[in-house]
């Protein structure tokens, strides 16, 4: 049930995410649930030579990483700011790929939440890559926050908390 378990919300520092990470704030509050922030990177460092030899040192591991964690520092200070009581907010980065992070982080989740950046390929068209996995994999309901939905839409305020309370419940079921 929500409250018990946290509203797990994946970041990446765009626009999508940081609606996703809002509205995931807003509801927390609301349920009394915790919040786990989680931004998942990954280093491609380029080897070459006889040796392995960093050829773009600007991407080496633990830059990318430090640049990583301010983004996702920054992201959720702009995000927390105009609240007047935060819930309780756990942030992680996480090295690897976003969509494998988030599903092993689904396990322990009364929902996840993810922004909907609107862009990819025909099949991917209405959902990127990484939500379409979280939808098929992860081990909670997943909430996909569209485009042009507005931070006034929340379950309360629509009148279907119980319906959303019962769906998470459901789902823990299965």
């Amino acid at each position: 049930m929500p409250g018990e378990e946290p509203i797990v919300v994946g970041v990446d520092g765009s626009d999508a995410s940081m609606r996703a990470l809002r509205w995931g704030l807003q509801e927390a509050r609301r349920w009394s649930s915790p919040v786990h922030v989680v931004a998942a990177w990954e280093s491609h460092a380029v080897l070459g030579g006889p040796a392995p030899v960093l050829r773009q040192p600007e991407r080496a591991p633990h830059r990318l990483h430090e640049e990583y964690r301010q983004k996702l520092i920054r992201t959720v200070r702009t995000c927390t700011a105009d609240l007047p009581s935060p819930p309780d907010l756990h942030v992680e980065l996480v090295e690897g790929h976003a969509a494998e992070v988030l599903v092993q982080h689904s396990a322990h989740a009364a929902m996840l939440v993810l922004g909907d950046h609107g862009r990819g390929r025909a099949s991917e068209a209405m959902l990127g890559r990484t939500a379409l996995r979280c939808i098929h994999k992860a081990q909670c309901p997943v909430l996909i926050l569209p485009a042009g939905m507005g931070m006034d839409t929340t379950a309360e305020e629509r009148g279907s908390r119980p319906a959303t309370a019962s769906s998470v419940a459901e789902s823990r079921n299965r």
